[in-house]
């Protein structure tokens, strides 16, 4: 985790004198993969960037305390909605609570489903391994993405939002 720190203090693509990184930084950017930046004997320059970012994760949920726990997990990240098995009793509470944490609601109807709460837009606090740990979503995620029937990438998030 301390490379991937070392790595997102470094602008991309603009030559960072090893001087002016303390002894720690220096060794976490010797210890970066090869292709993640571009080093010589007195610079580094960062060439890693995010390939793929996350715009929502849908949870799917049989209550809605569930879906909202697990939804949670994704706030550093994405916007986030919860997918209900069915509709809750006291539909009212569940949006106010869902508005309140900026979570959108997805309830079914038939055999499709229902919008009924749009998700707060995602705003990132800070970047770091952590908030920006995005990457470790996109980097799981990439290996369980399908191609849709649009020609865009689709993320299979049953796998990241199941417990």
């Amino acid at each position: 985790m301390a490379d991937l720190e070392s790595l997102l203090t470094l602008p991309v693509g603009m030559p960072v004198s090893l001087e002016m990184l303390d002894p720690p930084a220096r060794r976490a950017v010797r210890a970066l993969p090869v292709g993640a930046v571009e080093r010589d004997e007195n610079s580094v320059i960062r060439r890693a960037v995010r390939s793929l970012q996350v715009d929502l994760a849908v949870v799917r949920a049989p209550g809605w305390r569930t879906g909202l726990e697990q939804a949670a997990r994704f706030s550093p990240f994405c916007r986030r909605t919860v997918l209900l098995d069915r509709r809750p009793p006291r539909p009212e509470q569940v949006l106010a609570e869902a508005g309140f944490y900026g979570v959108g609601a997805v309830v079914p109807v038939d055999d499709n489903v229902e919008l009924v709460l749009e998700p707060e837009r995602y705003r990132p606090l800070r970047h770091t391994a952590a908030a920006g740990g995005s990457w470790r979503i996109c980097t799981s995620g990439c290996s369980q993405s399908r191609p849709s029937e649009r020609g865009t990438t689709v993320a299979a998030g049953a796998a990241w939002a199941t417990s």
